[in-house]
């Protein structure tokens, strides 16, 4: 240790050497006798603050206990109390079906509101003929409501001497067909079997609709009728004969070869007997007092026929040809 004079003669403090400085030891100043009862009641606030929300587990889970019990105790007795026995089934929606129908159908009347299969009553409400669509829900505390869709009228089909109504989706609907300007096809098969519920072709009918709005492409012959068959498809009956449309596919053409066909006949003074148009470009046609006609069409535009009565040993053009 040393010790240094300044020039004024007075001593200043002993500088310790930096050497020795490695070895102290620095003690934290302790705290004061206010500052230590300032942390006491600091501590003491906090924990009265803190003391209310401090869970005593074993107490909080017997009591959870207790209130799982009484929900279960009060579940069982709902579902055991009569209050929430069906006593009332509402039907929305019912114009041509019966109400009272339904309800019998829906068979829910007594059973418990919660426990009531829906979705089988829909599915036996949703069998009647007349209904489209169905929904059910719960009416609290103790009812059902039901509401239907009816089938609508689309179209008519007439077998077994009855015109019957037809839906867009080709079920055929209880009571009278609807009375409008509409075409009526006729089924002259005995398959499928027709009854109220059964289901029909309904491209049949589209056919049958958009040939009506066109109308036969010459004034004459007029169209009569329309007929259906599992075999031949749609037929155009006119005053002369038989147009056989078969399906909906290349309609436009089809039609378009049916007039060419009956200005054909009408250039030859005979009648269009008949016309199998499923063929494409080489269809079966009959024209005249039952002579078979074969037909050339290599395009719409060029068809023309060959009179098979013109040469014997000659064979018809058309593969489909034949005699009626």
């Amino acid at each position: 240790m040393s010790r240094t004079h300044f020039e004024s003669g007075q001593d200043s403090p002993p500088v310790e050497d930096a050497s020795t400085l490695d070895h102290v030891h620095v003690h934290p100043v302790p705290a004061s006798r206010r500052r230590r009862l300032f942390l006491r009641l600091a501590s003491m606030s906090a924990d009265r603050a803190l003391a209310p929300f401090r869970i005593r587990w074993p107490l909080f889970m017997f009591a959870a206990l207790v209130l799982a019990i009484a929900v279960l105790g009060a579940a069982l007795a709902i579902l055991n109390s009569p209050l929430l026995d069906i006593s009332r089934v509402e039907v929305e929606g019912a114009h041509v079906v019966s109400a009272a129908s339904v309800k019998q159908l829906a068979g829910v009347k007594g059973q418990h509101v919660l426990l009531a299969d829906l979705e089988a009553a829909r599915q036996r409400i949703r069998a009647l003929p007349m209904v489209k669509e169905v929904e059910i829900s719960r009416d609290w505390p103790n009812g059902i409501k039901v509401a239907i869709v009816e089938r609508a009228p689309w179209g008519r089909w007439r077998a077994n001497d009855t015109v019957w109504a037809i839906d867009s989706e080709g079920i055929v609907l209880e009571g009278p067909a609807p009375a409008y300007d509409g075409p009526i096809v006729t089924q002259v098969s005995a398959l499928p079997a027709i009854a109220a519920g059964a289901q029909v072709d309904t491209t049949a009918l589209q056919m049958a609709d958009e040939l009506h709005r066109r109308g036969a492409p010459l004034p004459l012959p007029a169209v009569l009728s329309y007929e259906w068959s599992l075999v031949d498809g749609l037929v155009v009956v006119t005053e002369h004969g038989r147009i056989v449309f078969g399906g909906a596919d290349g309609l436009d053409f089809k039609y378009t070869v049916w007039a060419l066909l009956e200005e054909e006949a009408q250039g030859r003074g005979e009648p269009l007997l008949f016309a199998d148009l499923r063929f494409g470009l080489r269809p079966s046609v009959e024209i005249g007092l039952n002579l078979g006609r074969g037909v050339l069409n290599r395009e719409p535009h060029t068809a023309h026929f060959a009179d098979n009565t013109e040469s014997p040993s000659r064979e018809p053009t058309s593969a489909a040809a034949s005699t009626r």
